[in-house]
């Protein structure tokens, strides 16, 4: 069996165990018998080895599904792709070797996927790669396609045009960049992006070099096909160019609107902050968007919502609800998150935080707990687990009293891993949910009495 397959058996346990246990079922009779079965043995040796054929093949073919070679281009059809979990470098590990100083190559090929990418019109190639996983970490290379391009892999005779190598779960080409190649550790996640023709194509390996079984998203922003004239109707509605977006905000019980502090993270380069504020609407740049939306208002809860907005709708309408504060009530703060094993923020908890310091600055009254959890399934919870928890709740309330919030008012804990949300996490997304921030009201003055 190729070298290469052999080291995915690990993660084809069903295949593997189909595989051991036919090859058990055909191996019984024992070396001192054997003279009297001799006819038998050989149709037990065919079948074996027919067995072992088909086992790997099914093993080859689960491989080869991920494209993880050169050979095995995935030619993309659509703009966004969700990868399957990516394990291995396929059957060959087309590069590795290379020191952790250079920018045009990973260090090894882990865990990979081969994109080839067509232009559609002349004009500027960007993409973003996106997970869940807020500590995950992906890399990418990004070559300029020629014939007999994998022989020029093999051969070490082509060079990447952009490279992105930086620790972060969040990489990709966009214009704000000011690089084309960025070294490993804790860069900037972006490079510019590619000036390029109709027709010219593009071939991108995603490479995750800390762990198997992740998972991420492809999202492409390609210039539109140029449409040929047709006949002009009568009076035809006017085309937008960008995308019109409208964000209003309701009281839930009553469907009337409510002035609020708004903060809308990922929906342009900075974070757009509002003040009271019950409607805001935008034109914005044809492509797709993942935008964070955390809401606060006199009165009531603290808020935040993930909105999708995909390029193809010349319109998009969110409205969110609000809630009024009473005791017991939780928001989890997507965005705070953490630096791996650390109670350091990344730079994008920047917006919830200062959402929550607002939220506790317009309701006076209110007290709140601070609740850290991680991610730790089918795993004790540990001193180490309950402290970091604790550790990263802390790390909430001692930005709020830096920002003038009394101690009084913030309560903290930890619970270690002992109350995820997903027990068996499923996917990059579940055990994402699991590692978080929480906060919840312990009472409200206002409504309370005290």
């Amino acid at each position: 069996m190729p070298h290469g397959v052999k080291n995915k058996m690990n993660k084809r346990v069903r295949s593997s165990f189909f595989c051991k246990k036919k090859y058990r079922e055909h191996t019984f009779v024992n070396e001192k018998d054997s003279s009297r079965y001799v006819p038998l043995l050989r149709t037990l040796e065919r079948t074996r080895l027919l067995l072992l054929a088909a086992c790997y093949f099914l093993l080859s073919a689960e491989v080869k599904s991920q494209h993880a070679d050169c050979s095995d281009l995935l030619d993309l059809k659509s703009n966004i792709y969700h990868s399957d979990p990516i394990t291995g470098f396929g059957n060959v590990k087309e590069f590795e070797g290379y020191s952790l100083e250079n920018t045009k190559f990973f260090e090894e090929e882990a865990n990979s996927i081969w994109y080839l990418i067509t232009m559609p019109e002349s004009g500027i190639l960007s993409f973003d790669i996106k997970t869940h996983d807020k500590e995950d970490d992906w890399d990418f290379v990004l070559f300029e396609y020629k014939t007999a391009f994998c022989k020029r892999i093999a051969d070490k005779k082509i060079e990447p045009i952009r490279t992105n190598l930086s620790r972060s779960p969040f990489t990709g080409l966009k214009e704000e960049a000011t690089q084309d190649f960025v070294g490993a550790g804790i860069n900037d996640n972006y490079s510019n992006p590619v000036k390029a023709k109709k027709g010219d194509q593009f071939v991108l390996v995603v490479n995750n070099p800390k762990a198997s079984g992740k998972k991420h998203s492809l999202i492409l922003h390609l210039p539109e096909v140029k449409k040929t004239d047709t006949p002009k109707e009568e009076n035809p509605e006017p085309e937008r160019d960008g995308i019109l977006f409208q964000l209003k905000v309701k009281d839930r019980a009553t469907k009337e609107p409510v002035k609020a502090s708004i903060i809308i993270s990922d929906l342009q380069h900075k974070d757009i902050e509002l003040e009271s504020t019950s409607e805001f609407e935008t034109e914005l740049s044809r492509k797709n968007y993942d935008a964070y939306i955390t809401i606060s208002a006199k009165g009531y809860m603290l808020t935040s919502k993930e909105v999708q907005i995909n390029k193809t709708k010349s319109n998009h309408e969110a409205i969110i609800y609000l809630e009024k504060i009473a005791a017991g009530q939780k928001v989890n703060l997507k965005n705070i998150q953490f630096y791996g094993n650390r109670a350091d923020f990344l730079p994008s908890a920047r917006s919830s935080l200062k959402a929550l310091l607002t939220f506790m600055q317009e309701n006076p009254n209110v007290k709140i707990e601070v609740e850290g959890h991680v991610n730790g399934p089918k795993q004790k919870n540990t001193k180490d687990y309950k402290q970091l928890s604790y550790n990263r709740a802390y790390a909430v309330k001692d930005y709020l009293m830096k920002d003038g919030i009394e101690k009084e008012r913030i309560d903290f804990t930890g619970y270690g891993n002992s109350q995820m949300l997903y027990p068996e996490p499923k996917s990059e997304y579940q055990e994402s949910a699991n590692r978080r921030v929480e906060i919840k009201i312990i009472s409200n003055g206002a409504d309370s009495g005290h």
